[in-house]
């Protein structure tokens, strides 16, 4: 196949060719190495090929802005770049477009030498997101570059409701790509994180107090939360991946109620209807205005202009400064720092829309100055709340000082009262404690006090103290003495082992408890081998000696059973339990009323249950 060269009209305006396998990691913005075309109006689109072949108007980049902006403009436009490989390895390089609400984006990788596409990607918020190679909220295009290749990177955008979006086009290398995007989207989820946070507080003092201020002002952050997800392309890639027309409606409703929910916030803090109603009556009508429009969007999507909005919210907002001004100048401080939270947000949209009408320089901050300055707005505006609610607070705490200067005598009898209440649901916690800790029927200690002085024991052991001894028992044939002698009989076998135990046990640290059904555990703090094996004989010799009749011919007298071991440094509550489980079944094994000793290995305190 042919080689590729540019036609002879537009030689001129051939970029310079960018080195990739020069890249030092850092991004590069590829406007300044770019050409751009605006595509003939009236006629169909041009094919890639065919924009590079063919003679076209192709215009130099000739200042230093690092991005795109092509205004309101229905046509669509074109870039052209050259990448080359210098190198004597394959390059591979991450093509991004970070505007993630341009309707169509196509992306193309071309082998300058045999005309042949290297890599394309076909997308654009008017695409359903699955149709990316790449799972990024940005249009994404990787591209390879073997040695010795040049490749044109053509990249064309069109929105068909006028309102072009930036063209922030830059190369990556793909470990900084990947560095960068999870920096931007933590970045992201802190200022997300924090609205909804700031959200969640208002909504609920607002059901708690049924203030309006905190209703209207969590309604407020809502709208600008959703928004912003979907003005950043978080909605579609998470939220609506298939619904690119209601990711566009989505854009107008919330916006709509942004400045809807900001004009009723405004006049509850303010009391703007009292101070300034005429005012009041335009705010009104332009928030009518706004979420007509929205609904009118919501039945017909393809009517969709956010500029006839923005003339909406201009005018909103210069009628809701005008009201804090003059109310201000009244002397009401709250309105002096509402004044300064519209200020910020008026600051940032204005960057914002300055640069979309390309007034004013573009840069990769101004991207975000909406972002910036809404963020100002939320804490000014938050502060103005809560200085509000306190000089409420302040006002209401003199009506009631005097109000308490006259019922000081009931306050003091019903100060004792709460003082003697408070006494008995101390003591009544108490005996909750105390009964969550103990088992009902024998009064040891239960399984929920054994888990945790299990672990806590365990614990101390890992940190260099002497092992832990641990006994599991149980009673021998326990079943057959509830089966013939009554559960009667049963419960009260259960208390009396449970006091012979007790009674057993010459030290204060060690402890005895009830863990389930006939089951019962002993735990012996800084223990030895030998000392855990004589208590175990002890205990089994104890039960032995009260000679309490069982009701079964066979065994004539109740015994236990006993499981022995010792903790080990690697030792969980778990393989600990098992262990001793094993002794004890070992136990039961050999005749019942007896104990058996479990010797702790590395290989048992590390195997999971």
């Amino acid at each position: 196949m042919a080689t590729l060269t540019p036609a002879a009209g537009a030689a001129a305006a051939q970029p310079m060719a960018l080195d990739v396998a020069a890249m030092d990691g850092a991004a590069v913005w590829l406007r300044p190495h770019s050409r751009v075309l605006r595509e003939p109006p009236d006629s169909p689109p041009l094919a890639p090929l065919q924009a590079l072949r063919e003679p076209h108007p192709w215009a130099p980049v000739t200042d230093g802005n690092p991005i795109f902006q092509f205004g309101f403009d229905r046509q669509a436009w074109w870039a052209h770049a050259v990448l080359v490989n210098t190198g004597d390895k394959p390059v591979t390089r991450v093509v991004e477009v970070a505007e993630p609400l341009i309707d169509w984006v196509d992306l193309w990788a071309i082998d300058r030498a045999s005309g042949g596409t290297v890599a394309s990607v076909h997308t654009g918020d008017r695409r359903p997101f699955d149709n990316r190679t790449y799972a990024y909220r940005h249009p994404v295009l990787m591209v390879t570059v073997t040695p010795g290749q040049t490749v044109d990177l053509l990249v064309r955008v069109q929105a068909l409701d006028g309102g072009l979006q930036p063209l922030p086009w830059r190369l990556w290398t793909p470990p900084a790509f990947a560095r960068a995007a999870l920096t931007e989207t933590l970045l992201y989820g802190a200022y997300y994180g924090a609205i909804l946070v700031l959200l969640l507080y208002n909504g609920l003092v607002y059901l708690g107090t049924r203030e309006r201020s905190f209703g209207w002002y969590a309604l407020f952050l809502g709208c600008v939360l959703v928004w912003n997800l979907t003005y950043r392309g978080f909605a579609l890639q998470y939220f609506w991946p298939q619904a690119v027309t209601w990711n566009h409606v989505a854009l107008v409703v919330f916006s709509a109620g942004i400045w809807a929910s900001m004009a009723a916030f405004s006049w509850s803090l303010l009391d703007i209807r009292r101070y300034t109603p005429r005012l009041y009556g335009v705010q009104a009508l332009l928030a009518a205005a706004a979420l007509a429009y929205a609904a009118w969007i919501a039945w017909r999507p393809e009517a969709a202009v956010l500029g006839t909005l923005d003339v909406i919210s201009l005018g909103m907002f210069l009628t809701l400064f005008a009201s804090a001004i003059r109310i201000a100048w009244q002397g009401e401080r709250v309105a002096w720092i509402y004044i300064a939270a519209l200020a910020a947000l008026f600051g940032g949209a204005a960057v914002y829309y300055l640069t979309r009408h390309d007034l004013l320089y573009t840069t990769p901050l101004a991207l975000h100055a909406i972002n910036v300055g809404s963020v100002v707005e939320f804490l000014l505006l938050a502060f103005a709340l809560a200085y509000r609610i306190n000089r409420l607070k302040r006002e209401r705490d003199a009506a009631r000082h005097a109000l308490l200067e006259e019922t000081q005598a009931a306050a003091d009898r019903l100060e004792r009262q709460v003082a003697s209440r408070t006494a008995e649901l101390a003591e009544a916690n108490e005996r909750l404690h105390s009964l969550a800790q103990h088992d009902a029927l024998t009064g040891l200690r239960n399984r929920r006090s054994f888990d945790q002085d299990l672990a806590n024991e365990l614990a101390r052991t890992h940190r260099g103290g002497l092992p832990v001894g641990f006994l599991l028992l149980d009673l021998d044939r326990f079943k057959r003495l509830n089966d013939l002698g009554g559960h009667v009989k049963g419960d009260e076998t259960l208390r009396q082992l449970g006091r012979v135990l007790l009674d057993q046990m010459q030290r204060q640290s060690d402890q005895v408890y009830r863990i389930g059904g006939e089951e019962f555990a002993v735990l012996l703090p800084h223990c030895s081998e030998d000392a855990a094996r004589q208590i175990a004989e002890r205990l089994r010799a104890a039960v032995e000696r009260e000679h309490w009749p069982h009701p079964d011919p066979e065994s004539r007298w109740v015994t236990i059973s006993i499981g022995v071991t010792l903790s080990a440094t690697c030792d969980t509550p778990e393989t600990l339990y098992e262990r001793a489980d094993r002794a004890l079944y070992e136990a039961k094994r050999g005749g019942r009323n007896r104990w058996a000793w479990q010797q702790p290995t590395e290989a048992d305190s590390s195997a999971p249950v």
